[in-house]
């Protein structure tokens, strides 16, 4: 490796597939994955260990697509536009390796603060849409879906009908390639449909959440139920013995939920972590006005949000160590705490690269699985092997930039 220069980190990760239901025992794409680095590299190598004694194979799944070649060797060097990356693939069936360009879904230096100079940026720029539809979980046609990861990517609507919609940080629950992206998942679409179907306007990609954990949310559904279940618009993070307060607009219904003089200035405690978009609390909110999503005829509003503002020692205590806040990939949040520090306010920043899904190649000009790496799953859509990938990262011991 002397031919590098210096290397200056290592490491590894499990790759886990998203996407591939019903497409049969064949590799599949995985989420972006962000790894620290020291700041200031100046090269980075990925390896697909899995799948560098495997044959390729042009089946498999990108997008809900399977039509992607596998990605084995990745590199990287300071200078390259951000996403790309040269790429070492597999063709359909052979054991020996191509070459090629990815022109999107390669490495993309990772930087929170929006300071480090070739990063992400952390709102990506407008991207045209031309309708949206008017129901509980909208589907927005647009020509571009570039970037756009179901379940975890997260984007913000502008210049549509739909003005409740708006502003607010949503994930993308589902993604047809260049036609259409949906927003939120089954298990947290809005309380009641916008009002009306939207029209042509923007979107833009949020590449980043706020610095400092615990974090705020919008909220997006709350039950009526002895233990009441609250649906967020994007991964909550929280976990069991956190306390949040929330703020509840008059036009969404349910302001029983807010503190006030009468209620002693509730406070509710969460019970349980049902998924990364819902968790319950200790609230019993059946005799409490029904929760609705503040409709385009109820525009302009304020909508409807939770906020840590602590924890419960007891729940707390009882929560098991395992549990902590995690990302929408599974990864623990960095730097933050559990048990009894779970509340702790944390600064969450660090320098990274991401590394991407994958692509198309500049010369293949169809997709290639990228450095995230992915694995393979069975007909049902279950995981039987993920991807073990390894990286290197390091300084030029002369010249860069």
């Amino acid at each position: 490796m002397s031919f590098y220069g210096s290397v200056l980190q290592q490491g590894s990760f499990t790759a886990m597939p998203v996407g591939a239901s019903g497409l049969g025992a064949i590799p599949t794409m995985g989420s972006p994955v962000i790894i620290q680095v020291p700041a200031g590299i100046d090269w980075l190598l990925v390896k697909n260990y899995s799948k560098a004694g495997a044959n390729g194979n042009s089946g498999t799944n990108f997008n809900g697509t399977a039509n992607a070649f596998i990605g084995v060797n990745f590199y990287w060097q300071r200078g390259m536009a951000p996403g790309t990356g040269v790429v070492m693939y597999k063709s359909n069936g052979a054991s020996t390796l191509n070459e090629d360009t990815l022109v999107s879904g390669g490495f993309t230096l990772y930087d929170p603060s929006g300071q480090t100079a070739g990063a992400q940026p952390i709102i990506s720029a407008p991207v045209a849409t031309t309708a949206s539809t008017n129901a509980t979980r909208p589907v927005v046609s647009t020509a571009n879906t570039a970037g756009l990861i179901a379940g975890c990517s997260v984007v913000r609507m502008s210049n549509t009908a739909q003005t409740d919609v708006n502003g607010i940080d949503m994930v993308v629950g589902a993604v047809t390639n260049n036609v259409s992206f949906t927003l939120l998942t089954a298990t947290n679409a809005l309380a009641t449909a916008p009002g009306a179907i939207g029209g042509a306007g923007f979107y833009r990609i949020v590449n980043v959440d706020p610095l400092f954990y615990p974090r705020r949310r919008f909220v997006v559904n709350i039950t009526q139920a002895v233990n009441a279940q609250v649906s967020t618009s994007v991964p909550h993070q929280y976990v069991p013995g956190q306390a949040v307060r929330f703020n509840i607009p008059t036009v969404s219904g349910m302001i029983q939920l807010n503190p006030t003089s009468a209620n002693n200035y509730l406070e509710a405690n969460i019970v349980s972590v049902v998924d990364t978009f819902n968790f319950t609390i200790d609230v019993d909110t059946t005799a409490f006005t029904a929760f609705t999503w503040p409709t385009i005829a109820q525009q302009p509003s304020s909508f409807p949000e939770v906020t840590p503002i602590g924890e419960d020692t007891a729940l707390s205590l009882i929560t098991p160590a395992s549990q902590v806040p995690v990302d929408c990939n599974g990864n623990v949040i960095n730097a933050v705490q559990s048990g009894l520090l779970s509340d702790a306010t944390v600064n969450t920043g660090f320098l990274g690269m991401i590394l991407g899904s994958g692509g198309n190649g500049l010369a293949l000009t169809t997709p290639i699985l990228g450095p995230a790496g992915g694995g393979t799953t069975s007909n049902a859509g279950v995981v039987s092997a993920p991807d073990t990938v390894y990286w290197l990262a390091g300084k030029s011991a002369f010249g860069g930039l």
